[in-house]
């Protein structure tokens, strides 16, 4: 569930993110273009972040915690202050980069061996890109239906609640060996 979450947000965001700053702030493809690179590239400073958060700290659930209120940084900045959206895509895209990274630490820490990791990996990322395919299409659908940004900048963040609870509740204990 935490993956799906996580997947559709990004697929969402990544599909539409330049669509939602031309037709709200009125800027042109080419600089709407830029915030599509400044939330892939920040990816890298989540990627890199998170093994370091949990090394930092105690257990998994402040990384876990830490990804999800940066993640819904990016809609809810745009909902309510679109005029930062450099900082919001910077937020969001360590997310997500973070986000994926903590999901699959997650993966290691409960599965007891090789090859349990291997079976729940493939069920993870099976069920998760499933569901994230439809995340554009759904975004999309969205936007075209209400004519707007408000409604599917609330599914994206309906998805990210998803993710923060789904991968809270997964960042329990770990099993026993």
């Amino acid at each position: 569930m935490a993956f799906s979450g996580q997947a559709f947000a990004y697929y969402g965001m990544t599909a539409w993110l330049p669509v939602l700053l031309t037709e709200r702030l009125g800027m042109t493809a080419s600089q709407a273009g830029v915030s599509a690179s400044i939330f892939q590239i920040a990816a890298i400073a989540g990627a890199v972040g998170v093994p370091v958060l949990l090394r930092w700290c105690s257990g998994p659930r402040t990384a876990v915690a830490a990804v999800c209120a940066a993640w819904l940084v990016l809609p809810l900045g745009l909902l309510f202050a679109p005029a930062g959206w450099a900082l919001w895509c910077a937020f969001g895209g360590a997310a997500q980069g973070g986000g994926i990274t903590v999901i699959f630490a997650l993966i290691v820490r409960k599965a007891r061996d090789a090859a349990e990791n291997r079976r729940i990996s493939a069920l993870v990322q099976g069920g998760g890109y499933t569901v994230a395919a439809t995340g554009p299409f759904v975004v999309g659908a969205v936007h075209e239906a209400s004519g707007e940004w408000t409604a599917p900048l609330a599914v994206v963040v309906a998805a990210i609640l998803v993710l923060t609870v789904a991968g809270l509740l997964s960042s329990g204990t770990r099993p026993e060996r």
